[in-house]
């Protein structure tokens, strides 16, 4: 108001001065460019620092009743313009605090300014005093009181110059100081939250997803009991009084969401939401989740479902901020496969990429989202590149002149981290620490399986058509190989640049094609010379060639166009794709040896599925959840294993009769899981190939130092 009084034309905050005479803004005795009602606005706020400024006070003084103006607009305009010049940030402001419908509040320190004779009004229309100059010379006394002023006034500039160096200058990055391994059972497993004395975690645990729990210093992991035959552990509760979970059968991405009280208790359904994550509000009052491209907020019982905002992509990893005002997610971009860290507000507003332009400097090729350390200082995440996977934290606060923080590398191996997760008092991170090995190995016929071809650390083994050649993915590197079945003429076909999946070799023996992903693409589909040289795309121009597989004539591959299905043939010679009928919801296409048939599974792995090209129609074959179908090499029968279930076992099934037959049990068997599930196959005589994991993957308790 304009009665209140300041003793001085000149009002201090921080960096900044404010001249009520002068009309200007300095920062640190640099003039900063303010517009008339931007000044206005701060002169007003510092009239009354610490008390609320109404917007309709802010109408009144900057527009007249007969003024037509959107009033609204405009003010939230001025108030933007204001604060850039401030470097202040609406969502963790400094100086000028929003009050939602009400107005604004000045909450920085107000440092007063030099004295004045008189006091004089804060007034956004005070007018330039007049200068008297006399012609009278300056007494001796007055020039030394002058030249005093003056030292003083350079001694404070300097300790001002001193401060802002401090101030500005980064603090020693946080750093790792120790690590303490926590589980030693070696299984697959994600930690999700802890309640301070126990973590919990989902684990892949024989051949399925069970939620389990162990002490955070560390012991033997338990499993939780569950009604559902694969668990996925999503969140806890603040509290630790419950976790949310989720249900799900075969490979299908949307799990059903259970509430499940601790330590025990039945779980019990969150309405009707099947989601790719899911997380509770800090007071539990809301649940956020992310449905296909959608994030969406609900009721903590699954009611009044909203849609906060739309990404392009997949949302997964839906987490709350601690103080409940944003949502970050990880998204997978359809165009390539990759997934970056998004964030929006509560209030479904301000959707953005976290950090776009971190991305393009390093070049990663996934950020997977994180958590949050419960003082909301740093947020903790993974990410992918240069075929390594390597903890790191990004700084919360925003350094001065609104300079944002970049992410600090953690960790640098020899262990792959991934999932960090904090403790409870912020001291420790916990997280999965991998180094990804396997051994192929074959099933005797009776008994047991043993190692194969020496028991290389690959996976998507093929054989040429006369089985004196072998292509393969070696792990971890996620390279294209070629020898002889006796590991004779060992050839590296592809570079780190591109991870390839499931090759298959030509009729002719002369090509390979595959799956390749560079760090710009996803998944297409390459064809490449026994003997080496460069790759070529098979269908150009398309944005995804999944599973590509040869006609027997060698004149055609079959391939699925995206994850989910659409299968169909490409000529290799044109360059055609042509859709196969009714194939919009099957993937992983195999050719049978005559070229009659095509076998297919259903997008959620449940159904074994048979097309007859004389039809045209598809038959089911067989129903349970299952992958990697392979023909017998006399094209009489379709080999399958069944996964993500109590008993899986290999199976084979007869074409002419439909006969199922139960080969083996693989439940005592801790099978590779890579990038498309547990791969098996078949050798040249038709003996069943799968792969042993014998990676170490264990949580570790990560000691770190934050200054």
């Amino acid at each position: 108001m304009a009665g209140s009084t300041i003793n001085s034309n000149v009002v201090r905050f921080g960096l900044f001065e404010l001249d009520l005479q002068v009309r200007e803004l300095r920062k640190s005795g640099i003039k900063i460019k303010l517009q008339d009602q931007p000044f206005q606005i701060l002169a007003m706020l510092l009239e009354r620092p610490g008390e609320i400024v109404t917007r309709e006070a802010l109408q009144r003084r900057l527009w007249p009743e007969d003024t037509f103006v959107d009033f609204d607009l405009s003010l939230n305009s001025a108030v933007k313009k204001l604060r850039q010049a401030l470097a202040d940030d609406s969502e963790n402001p400094r100086y000028i605090e929003t009050l939602y419908r009400r107005g604004y509040r000045f909450i920085g320190q107000v440092n007063g300014g030099a004295a004045a004779a008189e006091p004089v009004a804060v007034s956004a229309t005070a007018a330039p005093a007049q200068t008297a100059v006399s012609a009278e010379p300056v007494p001796a006394k007055s020039r030394g009181r002058n030249f005093r002023l003056l030292a003083w006034a350079f001694g404070g500039l300097l300790v001002l110059v001193a401060a802002g160096v401090w101030l500005m200058w980064p603090p020693a990055p946080p750093r790792i100081a120790g690590y303490t391994q926590i589980t030693y059972d070696g299984l697959p497993k994600m930690p999700i939250g802890t309640d301070g004395e126990r973590l919990y975690l989902t684990e892949l645990k024989g051949d399925q997803f069970v939620v389990a729990q162990v002490s955070v210093t560390g012991g033997e992991t338990s499993i939780l009991p569950t009604p559902f035959r694969n668990t996925t552990l999503e969140d806890i509760a603040t509290d630790g009084s419950a976790l949310l979970v989720g249900s799900f059968e075969g490979t299908v991405t949307d799990a059903l969401l259970w509430s499940m009280p601790l330590p025990t208790g039945s779980p019990q359904r969150v309405g009707d939401i099947s989601t790719q994550g899911a997380t509770w509000s800090r007071d539990r009052s809301e649940i956020a989740f992310g449905k296909g491209p959608d994030i969406c907020v609900a009721k903590a019982n699954g009611s009044q479902v909203r849609k906060l905002a739309t990404v392009n992509g997949t949302a997964f990893g839906v987490r709350y901020s601690p103080d409940g005002g944003r949502l970050r997610f990880e998204v997978v971009d359809p165009g390539n496969g990759f997934s970056t860290i998004w964030e929006v507000h509560g209030n479904g507003s301000g959707l953005h990429a976290l950090l776009p332009g971190w991305s393009r400097d390093l070049q990663p090729q996934e950020e997977d989202s994180g958590s949050w350390t419960p003082d909301g200082k740093y947020y903790l995440f993974h990410s992918f590149r240069d075929g390594k996977r390597n903890l790191w934290a990004l700084p919360e606060q925003k350094r001065w002149f609104g300079m944002k923080a970049k992410p600090v590398q953690l960790t640098n191996g020899p262990l792959d981290f991934a999932s960090p997760v904090a403790s409870k008092d912020g001291k420790r991170i916990f997280a999965v620490g991998v180094q990804p090995r396997c051994e192929l190995v074959s099933y005797d016929g009776r008994s047991a399986f043993t190692s194969y071809l020496g028991g290389i650390s690959a996976e998507g083994l093929t054989f040429s058509l006369d089985g004196q050649w072998i292509a393969y993915v070696s792990v971890p590197e996620g390279a294209l190989w070629r020898s002889r079945v006796d590991g004779s003429q060992r050839l590296q076909l592809t570079d780190s640049s591109m991870a390839v999946g499931l090759p298959h070799w030509s009729p002719d023996g002369k090509q390979i094609v595959f799956m390749g992903r560079s760090g710009k693409t996803n998944w297409r589909a390459y064809v490449i010379s026994s003997t080496g040289g460069a790759t070529r795309e098979l269908l150009p121009g398309a944005e995804a060639g999944f599973d590509p597989g040869w006609s027997p004539d060698g004149k055609s591959v079959i391939l699925s166009l995206n994850q989910s299905g659409a299968i169909g043939i490409v000529d290799v010679q044109t360059q055609t794709f042509s859709p196969l009928p009714g194939a919009e919801q099957l993937f992983s296409p195999r050719w049978s040896p005559d070229g009659q048939y095509i076998a297919a599974i259903t997008s959620d792995s449940l159904k074994l599925m048979l097309f007859d090209r004389a039809s045209p129609q598809w038959s089911e074959l067989a129903s349970m959840p299952m992958g990697y179908p392979s023909w017998s090499h006399d094209g009489k029968y379709i080999y399958f294993d069944t996964t993500l279930t109590d008993d899986p076992a290999f199976f084979r099934i007869r074409i002419a009769d439909r006969k199922l037959e139960r080969l083996v049990g693989l439940k005592n068997l801790r099978r590779f899981w890579g990038q498309f599930g547990p791969w098996t196959g078949l050798a040249p005589d038709d003996s069943l190939l799968l792969v042993k994991d014998t990676s170490s993957q264990e949580i570790y308790a990560l000691d770190w130092q934050v200054h």
